[in-house]
């Protein structure tokens, strides 16, 4: 598509709320109306925003909004809106999250809150003023609330992010910082070596301060051998105060990695929380996928985690290649016949990184229609067993930008979840990828210190991780 833009209109905002409707489409600039194609026409005055869309020299739509012009949130909302108006029509799709672009919509609600809104008040600005549709905004003002208590009391304290970027194989979609385990089995002890330097140093920095959640992602943390996922467990009792620390959570998410052994050493240690994720209960899928165990195996592990834990979660991904509505409502039906306590629902999102990024163009509206629909049914059958949203966001690049939604019993909140998406708790971070966030004053600004990706070259720079750190943090 092209573009002609004129005044003060922020490039970003016409191109991610056109993304909405066309995906990866280009963005040329231009100076005048071409001859053929879909133009879009949008021209800032000191009082107005005027917007047409044009296809090969033909006018199909016009409007103007008018706007203050020191009001530089009523330009932003004013382009948006006018894009939103223009493209409906020609779409034949209206986006369920309306004008609403970012990743975190449940943090415009939580600062409603803080302005006194109710949650009805709060719902009805979303549809009114943002063009949400109901069941989104309905969905937005039910987790934030179930939020509130979680983000203030954890204002006093800080989390701890610990990365382990192996995993047993990649899968098609991912775009993580994750590399197979077959071939680089070799570094993993030389990684552990540098990872628990870096968590001795966040260890010497949090002395005295209260730690209130402890999160081991990746890749897969139990990719790890028996030796190595012992020294890290060893490694975080020795620096942070366990039975102080609100969650500790480990991301186990292949059932091929998780055994008994494993498992009585994240008991052993203090581990509360742990995730398993099939992502599908469709063996084909799971091959077609890259990975590496069947459903079957998700379920004996399972099984076998029960004995050890009561607060697991469950990791589903929504649109997976192949997969039709009956492979999906199968998966669901399953999971919900084990009536868990935590279930993450994913959207697939399909981005640059991912070997499926090819076919980022082939969604049609009617498999995005379609794909509201398995979400509406999700979210029945996640009400069906009693659990209820308490963590939400949206990827983008995804079919509609839908959102992923963390499902649970009262009292099973995956804490950690909510402060990465809220953003109001320092974070720190180790591990290869890992990005340590500091919240600094005023509370809208995060500081972001940066790990450097790759593996290898994390093991080679380790002591200028931690000295990124130390700068941020301004010691000498």
């Amino acid at each position: 598509m092209k573009y002609i833009i004129g005044g003060k209109i922020v490039h970003n905002d016409v191109q991610t709320m056109t993304q909405v409707f066309f995906q990866n489409t280009g963005f040329e600039l231009v100076d005048d109306v071409p001859d053929e194609g879909l133009c879009l026409e949008l021209r800032h005055s000191s009082n107005s925003v005027s917007a047409s869309l044009w296809d090969s020299k033909i006018l199909l739509n016009t409007l103007e909004t008018k706007i203050d012009e020191n009001d530089a949130k009523g330009l932003h909302m004013a382009v948006k809106y006018a894009i939103f108006s223009l493209l409906v029509p020609i779409a034949g799709y209206r986006p369920p999250w309306g004008l609403l672009t970012g990743i975190r919509p449940a943090k415009i609600v939580t600062a409603l809150f803080g302005d006194g809104f109710s949650c009805d008040k709060a719902q009805k600005l979303l549809q009114e003023y943002y063009l949400v549709d109901h069941n989104r905004a309905e969905l937005c003002t039910q987790v934030a609330a179930a939020q509130q208590g979680f983000i203030y009391a954890a204002e006093k304290g800080t989390s701890v992010y610990i990365g382990v970027p192996f995993c047993p194989s990649i899968c098609l979609y991912c775009s993580f910082s994750s590399y197979p385990m077959e071939k680089y089995a070799k570094y993993a002890q030389a990684y552990v070596d540098a990872l628990l330097l870096e968590i001795r140093y966040i260890g010497k920095v949090l002395t005295n301060k209260y730690v209130e959640n402890i999160y081991i992602g990746g890749g897969t943390p139990t990719a790890l051998d028996i030796k190595n996922f012992e020294r890290l467990l060893a490694c975080v009792a020795e620096n942070f105060d366990i039975p102080a620390v609100k969650e500790y959570s480990i991301e186990a998410g292949r059932p091929d990695t998780i055994t008994l052994q494993k498992l009585c050493l994240m008991k052993k240690y203090g581990v509360t929380r742990i995730s398993i994720n099939p992502q599908s209960l469709n063996d084909d899928t799971l091959k077609h996928i890259g990975r590496g165990h069947s459903a079957d195996d998700f379920f004996e592990a399972y099984n076998s985690a029960l004995e050890y834990f009561d607060n697991i979660n469950i990791d589903l991904i929504l649109g997976l290649a192949g997969e039709n509505k009956a492979d999906m409502y199968r998966t669901l039906g399953e999971i919900c016949s084990l009536m868990p306590n935590s279930v993450t629902i994913h959207t697939l999102a399909v981005k640059r990184a991912s070997r499926l990024h090819q076919e980022l163009n082939s969604h049609t509206f009617a498999e995005i229609k379609q794909m509201e629909e398995i979400l509406s049914y999700s979210q029945n059958c996640m009400r069906d067993i009693n659990l209820y949203p308490y963590y939400m966001y949206r990827q983008k690049n995804s079919p509609g930008n839908f959102e992923n939604v963390g499902y649970c019993r009262t009292t099973y909140e995956g804490r950690y979840n909510i402060q990465i998406m809220e953003e109001r708790q320092n974070i720190f971070a180790a591990g290869a990828g890992a990005v340590t966030k500091l919240i600094a004053t005023p509370k809208d600004r995060i500081n972001r210190v940066f790990n450097l990706r790759n593996p290898i070259e994390y093991i080679q720079r380790v002591d200028e991780m931690i000295e990124r750190k130390r700068v941020a943090l301004g010691e000498n």
